[in-house]
């Protein structure tokens, strides 16, 4: 329906006016790459605003498929025929899988190329050689992408998933081969969301809203903890000054380098003061002070939405093992749930009053989005215990920049999993809809027999229950290819896991600096931490290490 493209690119402008923003303000400035740097951003910009729309098509997947009910009777509206469903369906589905289309061309292509054209920068390079070598290197992606695909082309379903007398099952096992192919590529894509989604989102959860309640470490404390160390830095220069400056004593080159350690250590404390004594006059520390009560208050209701969320995700993986349909065969589907889910209830309590639950649907995919975001820049972008690249304010390599959108978009593809299967399966599989299961004769009546009229699950009639375009999508994965189901069921387990282990540890942190590594005067901040955290001196690395904002 034109409504719902005009929806999603509406919020598509609005988000991409934000995440330029966002980009610009975390992209370090390079003097002579100016053109591969707004290209980066231009592509990260373009790749978190697409995700976004799709994710902002679950809401009004959601409306669609309510609005056909009336919820007093039980029964289809008049005006959504069968046709009329078949259109609004098809076009749903056709825009998610141009958005799910995009997206791969950006995971497999667009930014690996914007990656690569970025490293292949040189002043004597010519534009043609920069693109020819971007390509090569991009070509192996291309390759990936084109393998994957075939894969689903000729993937067959499943051979052992049983057999269920429910028309909403069978309907999952009629597709094309352009559908499986694509079903596959969203699947694999999904599978590696899981990954970003329990290593930055789980931890992301937590470090958010303790961030907010414990604020930052006082100016005062801060202020006085640098000028220790920069005491400390300068006597041990005065030290081996003072050692090698008798005549006939030469400086052995261990002992200069030292030496030059010592002086950037000194001059890179310095500024940190100099920015510290800033920032006690700024105006925006007086505006902090200010909203820093509301401050604290949010984080509080945004912890406890956390909880909320992550019962929610427990209770629902309970009732899949315990009350699934058939178990791993088909992903731990299940019928009806049985186990109480606080944001399903959360959510059919307010599609009572429209729109609150669109907001709050909206709301909440921005939450896991800014908790993802969170984990980022706490943990960086890394492989393992290998840091790559850090995320931070002004200091953000477009490399980094670029890694970080492939990270997000992979996240937001495992969100969109967890919020239609885990978070509120009820709620994102069929919305507020609700059936007649009272009959007289051939036709449903419910008019004095109120409490026959049901929500709607699996096991309605489904020429009243209609499912969500999105919930259609993932179920069609999770029972062609029970395997992806299986992963994608125990990967919620190592979520709770992640998370648990990650409130611990953000329990225990310190709170923030207010002056993190300085970007300005061309100040590198990989090169600054690696000088802060050095071997030399022991006691000023374990100063900092425990002050450091950006490991976790």
């Amino acid at each position: 329906m034109p409504a719902v493209v005009g929806i999603a690119w509406a919020t598509y402008a609005v988000v991409a006016a934000g995440l330029f923003v966002f980009s610009a303000g975390f992209t370090r400035h390079y003097q002579n790459k100016h053109e591969s740097e707004w290209f980066a951003t231009a592509v990260t910009i373009i790749a978190l605003g697409l995700v976004f729309c799709t994710l902002a098509l679950l809401p009004i997947d959601i409306f669609l498929v309510s609005s056909t009910v009336d919820s007093h009777t039980g029964l289809k509206k008049e005006w959504a025929s069968p046709d009329i469903m078949r259109t609004i369906t098809f076009t749903v589905q056709l825009v998610y899988y141009i958005f799910y289309g995009l997206i791969a061309l950006f995971s497999f292509l667009l930014i690996p190329f914007a990656y690569f054209y970025f490293e292949e920068y040189d002043d004597e390079q010519p534009l043609r050689e920069r693109i020819t070598g971007a390509l090569k290197y991009t070509s192996f992606f291309i390759i990936i992408s084109t393998l994957l695909f075939l894969c689903g082309l000729f993937l067959k379903p499943s051979q052992t998933t049983p057999h269920l007398d429910l028309d909403w099952f069978k309907k999952l096992l009629i597709e094309s081969n352009g559908e499986k192919a694509i079903a596959f590529m969203i699947a694999c894509l999904i599978l590696l969301g899981m990954l970003v989604f329990i290593g930055y989102t789980a931890p992301g959860l937590s470090i958010l809203p303790l961030n907010m309640i414990k604020g930052r470490r006082h100016l005062e404390a801060e202020s006085e903890d640098v000028e220790n160390r920069l005491v400390a830095v300068q006597h041990q220069q005065h030290v081996l000054q003072t050692k090698y400056g008798r005549p006939n004593r030469r400086i052995t080159a261990k002992e200069q380098r030292e030496l030059e350690m010592l002086e950037d250590e000194e001059r890179i404390l310095t500024r940190r003061l100099r920015g510290i004594n800033q920032d006690k006059a700024s105006i925006w520390r007086q505006i902090l002070k200010v909203i820093r009560p509301f401050e604290f208050l949010l984080g509080f209701a945004l912890l406890g939405l956390t909880w909320v969320v992550v019962i929610s995700i427990f209770l629902t993986i309970v009732d899949k093992v315990s009350n699934s349909i058939c178990g791993g065969e088909c992903g731990f589907i299940i019928s009806h749930p049985k186990l109480f889910n606080p944001i399903n209830f959360i959510f059919v309590n307010l599609s009572k009053v429209f729109p609150l639950d669109y907001i709050f649907m909206v709301l909440l995919i921005l939450y896991f989005f800014l908790a993802t975001m969170s984990g980022v820049i706490c943990i960086g972008v890394r492989v393992l215990w290998v840091t790559l690249y850090r995320i931070g304010k002004g200091s953000t390599a477009p490399q980094g920049l670029l890694c970080s959108t492939v990270l997000l978009m992979l996240s937001l593809l495992a969100l969109n999993y967890t919020l239609t299967t885990t978070v509120a399966p009820g709620y994102a599989h069929f919305g507020s809809q609700v059936y007649c299961n009272h009959t007289i004769g051939d036709r449903r009546d419910c008019s004095s027999d109120a409490d026959q009229i049901l929500p709607c699950d699996i096991d309605g009639p489904t020429d009243i229950c209609t499912p969500t375009v999105s919930s259609t999508l993932i179920d069609r994965i999770t029972v062609n290819t029970p395997f992806f189901g299986m992963v994608y069921y125990y990967a919620q387990w190592a979520f709770l896991g992640v998370f648990a282990l990650g409130f611990v540890i953000a329990v225990f942190r310190r709170p923030r600096n207010n002056v993190e590594a300085e970007s300005e005067d061309l100040i590198d901040a990989e090169e600054e931490r690696g000088l802060l955290t050095g071997s030399r001196p022991r006691q000023l690395y374990d100063s900092n290490h425990n002050n450091n904002n950006s490991s976790y």
